[in-house]
């Protein structure tokens, strides 16, 4: 009888037992459902585009169709708004709500407002409904570093500054934010004028209703041309009526921040130099001022789009060094800077030539660099931009045309050689280069004594992934078919490298500079580097894992392991396939041709 009982007992326990890890499975199993599903939404939420980002845009727009940005948020003019009524886009909806955006922190919407927010993108390519209730002097963090706080500035014996701002059609309260940010953040001794430039603006709020507002404010001066000029011709006006020492321009859409005047007037004082403020982040959907990341280098592709890439090692250096020291970069972006007026004016302002906007800043940088004079940026200068993806607006004959013809006479003037090499691979802009009247601007050259862009390349850039004379430039093709190169819109932190179709002479993703230090270099600063494993396409740096040694067909590393080209059955030629370094053998996934191509 107890051997029974025991036996029931054991027979109990054991379902408990039973019951229990079925109970403890079930929950395991929900749990493992619950936080799957959680990582899924996570992983989904970082790959949504944002709502502003699946917006449709015409041919017009800034992105061009490779996918690459060709503008870096500056002044535009045309018309935008297209699809919203007269009323929208004529009122002026500022209705500031108190704190909002106060200290350069964002401002959320309700999914309600978002719908809104949506409609009215398009009018000025950032979130105007954000815009309107930042009130015009919100206060702003002091963005400087320890060391340019530090830097203690005489204001008595620095150069007054007359601010020029182009605006067409621009957001009231953004327009505004810009002038107010300039007159409660610069020493009132320094700051002589403020320059208002409308270029043609039809927007209502800006007549009438924007001289009520700037008609009690100090030293800010309205001038309004009927005609567009263009960013080009609208800052030449502001320029000519100027009376401080020093000019500085400003987009529409800035905001600057405690002492980020004096740097400028402190350098630019010395009248052989364009210097620019470091330029941080206005959001375009929350309007936050973020600190931009401090190594900010101006330079261009192939393509003469401007692009910012890593300062290079000797820069940085100097960076470290000294920290608040204006530092070289060979391009300026064109929207924000300061030059002392008679340094404009000798050499030459702007090129009035150009239409619109689009490739001042590349010539304006070339001249500098050639003629005498200095590009710089100052760390010390902090200045909040919005970078729209977009433009609001149309070009006058369309987008390609005005860029096409400023980047046809910025190159015919100043890139002597490199022109040919710009224009055989530009069709479309080699077509209307004979078209262009330089006459002034080749005589302003020469009477300037500017110095050639060889010597530009060779003394102010001479990290540059141009080819020359001294650089190998063409195909780099493997003995299974596959060709080195890069494809559209790879970036510069590390994208896997692949065997690609080798594409025509006129194909500039397949085409390498291999220069005598070993360096495979392509098309917007990228040089082929052994990775962790497999090769990949980096920013080109001092990394010694960025040489490869020529010997024979080989291609070796510092280390002595020759460049692969990974072969599987499905691909026997090696296209879209990795690349990697192994050990020599007689492999014919080791063998590479060099195919050259004349560059000019």
């Amino acid at each position: 009888m107890l051997r029974t009982e025991f036996g029931a007992l054991l027979c109990r326990g054991r379902k408990k037992r039973i019951v229990t890890l079925i109970l403890i499975l079930i929950f395991l199993i929900n749990a493992m459902f619950y936080v799957s599903f959680e990582l899924y939404n996570t992983v989904m939420r970082k790959n949504k585009k944002l709502w502003y980002n699946r917006l449709k845009y015409d041919k017009n727009s800034y992105v061009d169709e490779s996918g690459m940005r060709v503008i870096v948020g500056h002044y535009v003019g045309g018309i935008g708004g297209a699809n919203l009524s007269e009323e929208i886009m004529h009122t002026n909806n500022y209705s500031p709500v108190p704190g909002a955006g106060e200290g350069g922190r964002p401002v959320q919407l309700s999914p309600r407002e978002l719908i809104t927010a949506r409609e009215l993108y398009t009018l000025h390519s950032y979130n105007i409904l954000v815009s309107d209730r930042i009130a015009i002097n919100r206060s702003l963090p002091d963005m400087r570093s320890d060391s340019c706080r530090s830097v203690v500035y005489d204001t008595e014996e620095l150069p007054t500054a007359s601010v020029i701002i182009v605006f067409h059609n621009e957001a009231w309260s953004t327009l505004m934010r810009t002038i107010m940010s300039v007159l409660m953040r610069s020493p009132q001794l320094l700051l002589k004028q403020i320059i208002l430039v409308d270029d043609a603006s039809d927007r209502r709020y800006l007549s009438e209703e924007l001289d009520n507002a700037v008609a009690n404010l100090d030293k800010v001066q309205i001038l309004r041309s009927s005609n567009r000029n263009g960013l080009v011709g609208a800052r030449l006006m502001g320029a000519r009526v100027a009376t401080g020492d020093v000019l500085v321009f400003l987009d529409a859409h800035c905001e600057v921040t405690k002492g980020w005047l004096e740097p400028l007037l402190d350098r630019a004082g010395n009248d052989d130099v364009f210097i620019c403020p470091h330029i941080d982040l206005l959001s375009e959907d929350t309007l936050a001022y973020t600190k931009s990341i401090d190594a900010h280098w101006g330079a261009f592709s192939w393509r003469l789009h401007f692009r910012w890439l890593t300062p290079s090692g000797d820069v940085m250096l100097k960076k470290i060094r000294n920290p608040s020291k204006p530092y070289p970069t060979p391009a300026m972006a064109g929207g924000l800077f300061a030059v002392r007026k008679s340094l404009f004016w000798r050499l030459g302002g702007y090129d009035s030539g150009m239409l619109i906007w689009g490739a001042e800043n590349l010539e304006l940088s070339w001249r500098a660099w050639q003629c005498g004079a200095r590009v710089e940026i100052t760390p010390c200068s902090r200045v909040g931009h919005i970078f729209r993806r977009h433009s609001p607006y149309k070009y006058p004959g369309g987008v390609s045309k005005v860029l096409n013809s400023n980047l046809a006479r910025a190159a015919t003037v100043w890139m002597d050689e490199w022109a040919d090499f710009f224009f055989k691979f530009n069709p479309p802009i080699s077509a209307i280069r004979d078209q262009q009247n330089v006459y002034d601007r080749v005589e302003l050259r020469k009477n300037l004594h500017c110095k050639s862009f060889e010597w530009y390349l060779e003394n102010v850039w001479p990290q540059h992934f141009f080819p020359t004379t001294k650089r190998w430039f063409g195909r780099i093709k493997n003995e299974k078919g596959a060709c080195l190169g890069i494809t559209g819109g790879t970036p510069g932190l590390g994208a896997p490298a692949l065997g690609l179709q080798c594409g025509t002479d006129l194909d500039l993703d397949r085409l390498l500079v291999y220069t005598p230090e070993g360096k495979i270099m392509a098309d917007e600063g990228l040089c082929l580097q052994q990775g962790n494993g497999r090769a990949v396409w980096k920013s080109c740096s001092d990394n010694k894992k960025q040489i490869w040694v020529q010997d024979g067909a080989r291609l070796k590393t510092i280390s002595g392991s020759c460049l692969t080209l990974l072969i599987s059955e499905k691909n026997s030629d090696g296209i879209d396939e990795a690349l990697t370094s192994k050990r020599c053998v007689e492999d014919d996934s080791q063998i590479w041709h060099f195919e050259r191509v004349p560059w000019r």
